[in-house]
């Protein structure tokens, strides 16, 4: 499915370059040269990223070297320890793969590919809202990422925008695996709470993107609809997905371990009922 992205990607939001010229001396990580500075991302920015590329090859910087912003943060190199090890546990297309780490001495760092396109979070602020069968194709590629985190013993990291590449051709990658956690089942109801958690922030989601005025972003968290708003956009929806979002949200039903994987089932099937109808 094509989609078309807002013309300023992430990989475009430079801070600073260092010289391209022939001879030039370039900052080194390992078998990695950095070529330029992005945006900080992570906890608090207590990650930075760099375009890079293999040492000795044009500076096509392909790739991004995470690294923490200050080297003595335990909590930073924790991230990148954490998205390290579900990369050796999970490969799945919808979560970025790892593909070099040194994190046992300075200087610390992962290296991942650099993908094309753009945050879903610029996605909506150009647009404010998507066509559903936009929304239903990307939410439906989220919960196939959480399902993977799911069925390996992980809790979703952050589930918003800002954690979503969203590529010209439609295909959505998680980034920010580093702030996922591993259950911690004390008993059978506190796990299907987390289960709950998870799955109402893939609901919340999908009503952002099909009206990203239904959030109030502040500064530590996004307030919920007024139960006005929301029950006006769930009219609106078709009975089949106005139910799956009512399911989603309700704390009182029972949620284990497949719940996602069903999740996604149903997803598809509302994908090809929207297709259908749009077109």
């Amino acid at each position: 499915m094509k989609i078309h992205l807002p013309t300023t990607s992430f990989a475009t939001e430079a801070a600073s370059k260092f010289p391209a010229q022939s001879g030039a001396q370039y900052t080194v990580f390992g078998h990695w040269q950095l070529d330029k500075l992005l945006s900080p991302e992570g906890d608090k920015n207590k990650i930075i990223r760099y375009r890079a590329s293999p040492i000795g090859t044009p500076q096509n910087s392909q790739y991004l070297v995470h690294t923490p912003r200050d080297p003595s943060s335990k909590s930073a190199l924790s991230l990148l320890r954490r998205e390290w090890l579900i990369s050796q546990q999970i490969t799945n297309p919808h979560l970025l793969p790892v593909l070099d780490a040194h994190l046992n001495a300075a200087p610390y760092f992962i290296v991942t590919p650099q993908l094309p396109g753009s945050r879903l979070r610029t996605v909506l602020e150009q647009r404010q809202k998507l066509v559903l069968h936009h929304a239903l194709w990307i939410l439906r590629q989220v919960a196939q990422a959480l399902c993977a985190l799911h069925t390996h013993d992980w809790l979703a990291p952050l589930l918003n925008p800002e954690n979503m590449i969203l590529e010209p051709d439609g295909h959505l990658t998680l980034v920010g695996v580093g702030h996922a956690q591993q259950f911690e089942m004390e008993t059978e109801m506190d796990y299907s709470e987390k289960i709950y958690a998870d799955i109402s922030r893939l609901a919340r989601l999908f009503l952002q993107m099909l009206d990203s005025h239904a959030f109030c972003v502040g500064k530590r968290r996004e307030k919920w609809w007024h139960g006005t708003e929301s029950a006006s956009l769930l009219h609106e929806l078709s009975p089949s997905i106005a139910t799956l979002l009512t399911e989603m949200l309700n704390p009182g039903k029972p949620c284990g371990k497949h719940s996602v994987r069903l999740l996604v089932e149903r997803l598809v099937r509302l994908e090809i009922e929207s297709l259908s109808k749009s077109a």
